[in-house]
């Protein structure tokens, strides 16, 4: 019964999508250049496919995608735990900080374009820059949140500041700092298609862009169907991802 019910969750929430879907197809004319039907944009997306377009735009940007989130989330754990445990490393980098946290991505686009030029170090360089947040600021408001009280602990129990680190600090924070990825996740595949389409280089938002280029409605319309599922695939990887890491947590009590 459990799992019947586990199943039938995603099928009713998918319901009002593939009610829309049937009505669109039946009511849309095959003739429309702006609002093809349902049945178009798997035969545009299968003729991507045929000529080799798809597949290999698919990898492009779930790759760039992986890489600058995975850098994003290093740098971001490791600096805001450089900014969260030293006083003084967070009021030199403070004004630093705030500055290039207020820059939108669509702004860092053209200035690495014209450092790095069209290749993939430019792509990953601006995910970088415009995903770390979520995950820094995160990482450090934990830290914040624990005050000197473990580090007290740490102390009382001869732990030296390796130990305090990895045995106390990194287990506590760690809820913080996968919430971050979680809010970091989506915003970096934004990114990905948003320089993709900016700049027209290879991936699914190059082919979204040439599609509109083209007046190619049903390509369009594909492509953001499958932007749909990737962004709703990486979201469940990430809670798939917080439920394995922090299996190791008591679940909490309800009153």
């Amino acid at each position: 019964m459990q799992l019947f019910k586990k199943l039938l969750n995603p099928l009713i929430s998918c319901a009002p999508v593939l009610i829309g879907f049937i009505l669109w197809e039946t009511f849309a004319a095959s003739t429309s250049t702006n609002f093809p039907p349902p049945s178009l944009w798997l035969a545009s997306i299968l003729k991507l496919n045929k000529n080799h377009q798809f597949y290999s735009a698919l990898l492009e940007t779930l790759w760039t995608f992986g890489i600058g989130l995975f850098i994003a989330s290093f740098l971001g754990f490791v600096i805001g735990l450089l900014i969260g445990t030293s006083h003084t490393f967070k009021i030199w980098i403070a004004y630093v900080l705030e500055f290039f946290r207020c820059l939108p991505p669509p702004v860092i686009i053209p200035i690495a374009v014209l450092i790095l030029g069209y290749s993939p170090t430019m792509k990953i360089t601006v995910i970088v820059i415009a995903s770390i947040w979520p995950i820094l600021l995160n990482v450090v408001s934990a830290i914040n949140q624990l005050g000197n009280g473990l580090f007290e602990m740490g102390k009382t129990l001869h732990l030296n500041r390796v130990d305090i680190l990895r045995k106390l600090l990194i287990p506590a924070i760690l809820p913080g700092f996968l919430i971050g990825i979680r809010v970091a996740a989506p915003l970096a595949v934004i990114i990905t298609l948003l320089i993709e389409m900016l700049t027209a280089m290879p991936g699914l938002g190059g082919l979204m862009i040439a599609g509109q280029r083209n007046f190619n409605a049903s390509q369009v319309f594909g492509i953001l169907i499958v932007v749909g599922i990737v962004g709703l695939a990486v979201n469940q990887l990430s809670l798939f991802l917080e439920k394995i890491l922090l299996a190791y947590k008591p679940p909490k009590t309800q009153r």
